[in-house]
């Protein structure tokens, strides 16, 4: 070696090269805890608000759709309703559900990674980036169907792929049901949102072909019903947990409540924003959402991993049956043509196991390279990272918002509750400190046994304020759309009747036309429902205001 070479051009000797990739793998880790830490300090959104209520029905001896009116698939409230039933009904119980499913997929990395690329290092990095942007969708976009049928899919994966080391009967009976169990982990992941259920097709194919290919190198003759047996497996595993589901519906006297909610009130939703829209622009949207718009570093990880040279004979089919998986998730978010960034919670968190590879074989690379080379990617790194977040709505930007949350964990912040409130958890017409002070109001105007009414879209308000909502309708969305307003403010007015509120809470600038249909607010809406109003103004007085609510009490 040239005594007169520059130290930054200088070969990496491989005890420094163990160094510094330890050390890289320690950052890794270190930053997912800091961001669990993050996570596990997240409040519920509108929509978490709503599984709650939900869940807390349920734990009442209540269904979804018939007692407590949604129109997301059943299994998120399953999940709600589990994890109230084991760690109780605080805001916090959810997220530590959550950090432990994230914990699970750290592990399904790690186990893919040594699978396909050969190399669990790989998974740990994956891991980093899928937490990474997980967390950056923040307390809205967090704790969705998404989220934990993303969770679920890793696991599908794993299972799916799983190959033991020896051949005979006994090896063959435990990987028929490890595909039985991966179609299990998508039929539930079905029930949290359709579309994602769709990558068992996936994985079948992958699967099957991997033993057609498997069979041309082995004396053994392949006959048919071994080419079928992982569709079989993966088919007959999918269905237990739907038909589990609907048997369970039907048992309690639901299942139609639950038809006319995911089959009839859901596609009119949808029908909604296909308006004007077209099937490839759609698609298209949904493909630059999730690979360019929401992260860098899935962009840059994913043409890394494809660009530069291959680390193991199986990647480029651990790598197309995970992109292939995440295709079909990203059709089902052009498919429901709402685009908000929790659609895409399944696909970004997978799609960071491809970013990590390619991160990874950059690492590689670099430290073929050099020092300079080192330091040109870990400074490259930083500058993807901050490049584009997944942070959306919000008033201030991911890393402010970390800050934020890190002093008030150390009890540092010199914020209010109500400026907290404001700048963490409070996005575009939702403020997370009204919804408090109205639920406060409610608690200490109304016994626990009397019923609330709020006619609105923030039903987390029954959850806060631990009072019982007097319909099934715990927001009025039903009651605003012209293709159910009709038929669901009969039943409105019915359920009333039977179970007469002592506080009605009317909310005002709840404007959402993707929802919707219209530019009409609750409080406009109320004009346009003679029954409801003419109530409210016989039998109610108009108590107080808080910003943008007004609650009465019955007279």
């Amino acid at each position: 070696m040239n005594s007169q070479e520059s130290p930054a051009k200088r070969p990496i000797s491989a005890e420094i090269e163990g160094r510094l990739t330890l050390a890289l793998l320690v950052a890794a880790v270190a930053g997912i805890a800091y961001l669990f830490l993050q996570i596990s300090m997240f409040r519920y959104g509108r929509d978490q608000g709503i599984y709650a209520t939900v869940a807390e029905s349920i734990l009442q001896g209540g269904m979804p759709y018939r007692d407590a009116w949604d129109f997301k698939p059943p299994g998120i409230f399953a999940v709600y309703a589990l994890v109230r039933a084991i760690f109780g009904p605080s805001e916090t119980s959810i997220r530590v559900f959550e950090i432990m499913g994230l914990t699970s997929v750290a592990v399904a990395f790690v186990i893919l990674s040594a699978r396909f690329f050969r190399d669990w290092r790989i998974g740990v990095i994956g891991a980093a980036l899928g937490v990474l942007v997980h967390a950056e969708l923040e307390f809205w976009h967090t704790a969705q169907p998404e989220s934990f049928g993303g969770m679920l899919t890793a696991w599908a994966l794993v299972l799916a792929t799983f190959e033991p080391e020896s051949n005979d009967a006994g090896a063959r009976r435990r990987q028929r049901w490890a595909w039985a169990l991966a179609g299990a982990c998508y039929g539930m992941a079905f029930l949290m949102k359709p579309p994602l259920g769709g990558g068992a097709l996936v994985s079948s194919a992958f699967v099957t072909l991997r033993v057609y290919r498997k069979s041309r190198t082995s004396p053994t003759d392949l006959s048919f019903i071994h080419l079928v047996w992982p569709t079989l497996t993966m088919a007959a595993g999918s269905f237990v947990p739907i038909a589990l589901c609907v048997a369970w519906y039907a048992a309690r006297g639901a299942f139609g409540d639950l038809y006319d909610a995911i089959f009839v009130f859901a596609p009119h939703y949808t029908k909604l924003s296909w308006e004007g829209a077209s099937v490839m622009g759609a698609l298209y949207l949904a493909f630059e959402e999730w690979f360019v718009d929401l992260s860098a570093p899935t962009a840059a990880g994913v043409l890394a991993a494809l660009l530069l040279p291959p680390v193991s004979a199986r990647e480029r089919e651990g790598m197309l049956h995970l992109l292939a998986v995440i295709a079909v998730q990203l059709v089902g978010v052009a498919w429901q043509g709402k685009f908000f960034p929790y659609h895409y919670g399944a696909s970004l968190v997978l799609g960071s196991l491809v970013a990590g590879l390619g991160a990874y074989k950059a690492w590689q690379h670099a430290l073929s390279r050099g020092y300079a080379a080192v330091a040109l990617v870990a400074v490259t790194s930083y500058l993807v990272i901050q490049a584009r977040s997944a942070t959306r709505d919000t008033r201030t930007d991911f890393l402010d918002r970390c800050i934020a949350r890190h002093r008030q964990f150390l009890g540092l912040s010199e914020m209010t509750r109500e400026e907290l409130d404001a700048s963490l958890y409070s996005v575009a017409d939702v403020s997370y400190g009204a919804n408090r002070r109205v639920a406060e109001f409610l608690r200490r105007e109304l016994a626990p046994t009397d019923f609330a009414f709020i006619w609105g879209f923030e039903p987390i308000i029954y959850d806060m304020s631990e009072r019982r909502p007097a319909s099934r309708y715990i927001y009025n969305v039903p009651q605003r759309v012209a293709w159910a307003k009709e038929a669901t403010r009969a039943i409105l007015i019915a359920e009333l009747d039977a179970r007469p509120p002592r506080a009605i809470v009317v909310e005002h600038r709840d404007v959402f036309p993707v929802v919707t249909g219209d530019a009409f607010d609750s409080a406009d809406t109320l004009k346009r429902f003679p029954a409801l109003a003419a109530r409210i103004n016989d039998d109610y007085a108009l108590t107080t205001t808080i910003e943008d609510f007004d609650l009465y009490l019955r007279r």
